[in-house]
């Protein structure tokens, strides 16, 4: 038996992972026994096996030298007390018990894939639209609940993977001068954008396709806010996806983008632009279909779609901000004049009570 403790990055809390089998794979994609989402783990990153009596890791192809004890490793056995460092993971040995038999060479996992689980099972891609609709909801959940825009990407990386199999995946940022730049990814290898492909997005297309010997690349981004930057959705179709499927991806680019604009990212929680903390408000008790659930199960209309969960996501940026309209639009990046606007369009209130409140407790 194989036990690990798994670090998402420095000063998190620990998970507790026991591998019974003879091997397994660790990755950020909800295919591996061991799921690690963090910066720097892509989606199928390395395998564990139990090999003449010791557990050795190995990289998946394509993927440089992860750290063992401080030092660069690519293959080789470990032992209780190694740190395997992935990126930002820190993965601690705790346990390798092994069933002390030498292992016949068949049994090995050979190639580039893992041996699947006997009972796994592709599963469908959705087709009818009632499963479509589902699909909307689910993602519109995750968009609703993130707190990080890094634990967003993640968790919409997860939500592509396991829904459209057996494609690859990532989700980041689009910018003129960095480009693509992914904040989550279950690619095996990092994928090199085409040239023409971005000066396609760079030039104001939403998407961009590109057919090569390794499949079918495709990049959808949300338009730029103010010309800082977009959330991008890339996929390697594998098949190619159908167009019911591509449209979604579109849908999905439209809303992460909308939720990306109220989230604070990681690197920027310690800069200049954060230097004084919110306060932290507890959020109201909401009813168990929100208004945007509701329309998102009654509709395909996605002008109605976009517009009520944008203004779910301006009200609970000025709840937070507690009704500040500089501080609103900057989480929002957008200009204090269009959220005056957006306030008065949306008749959400003045959440200036708040603090008003605040100060005659204080």
């Amino acid at each position: 038996m194989l036990t690990l403790e798994v670090r998402r990055r420095p000063g998190t809390g620990a998970e507790m992972h026991r591998i019974t089998g003879p091997s397994a794979t660790v990755g950020a994609s909800s295919g591996n026994e061991v799921v690690v989402r963090a910066r720097g783990v892509y989606g199928r990153h390395l395998r564990l096996l139990e090999k003449d009596g010791a557990y050795h890791l190995d990289l998946f192809r394509g993927i440089t030298a992860v750290q063992v004890n401080g030092r660069e490793f690519v293959s080789g056995a470990i032992a209780p007390g190694d740190r395997i460092t992935i990126g930002e993971a820190t993965i601690t040995v705790v346990e390798a018990a092994t069933a002390m038999r030498p292992t016949p060479v068949g049994e090995l996992p050979a190639g580039d894939t893992a041996a699947p689980a006997p009972s796994s099972a592709v599963p469908a891609m959705p087709v009818t639209e009632v499963e479509y609709r589902g699909l909307r909801l689910s993602a519109y959940r995750l968009c609703r609940q993130a707190r990080a825009a890094e634990d967003l990407a993640m968790d919409l990386t997860d939500f592509l993977d396991r829904e459209f199999p057996p494609s690859e995946w990532a989700v980041g940022e689009f910018s003129a001068s960095t480009g693509f730049r992914p904040l989550a990814s279950t690619f095996r290898e990092n994928p090199a954008l085409p040239p023409q492909m971005v000066q396609d997005i760079r030039s104001g297309e939403r998407f961009a396709r590109s057919e090569s010997v390794t499949g079918v690349l495709t990049l959808v981004v949300e338009p730029p806010f103010e010309d800082t930057g977009c959330v991008g959705i890339l996929v390697r179709e594998s098949p190619r996806l159908a167009a019911r499927a591509i449209l979604f991806i579109e849908e999905l680019a439209h809303l992460a983008g909308l939720a990306f604009s109220g989230l604070v990212r990681e690197e920027d929680a310690s800069g200049p632009r954060h230097t004084q903390e919110l306060p932290v408000v507890a959020p109201p008790a909401v009813a168990e279909s929100s208004p945007a659930e509701i329309v998102l199960r009654s509709t395909d209309d996605l002008k109605k779609i976009v517009e009520t969960v944008e203004r779910e996501v301006i009200d609970r940026a000025m709840r937070r901000v507690e009704g500040n309209q500089s501080r609103g639009a900057q989480i929002l990046n957008i200009s204090r004049g269009s959220l005056i606007a957006k306030l008065k369009d949306f008749a959400i209130p003045d959440y200036r009570y708040m603090r008003r409140e605040r100060g005659r407790r204080g």
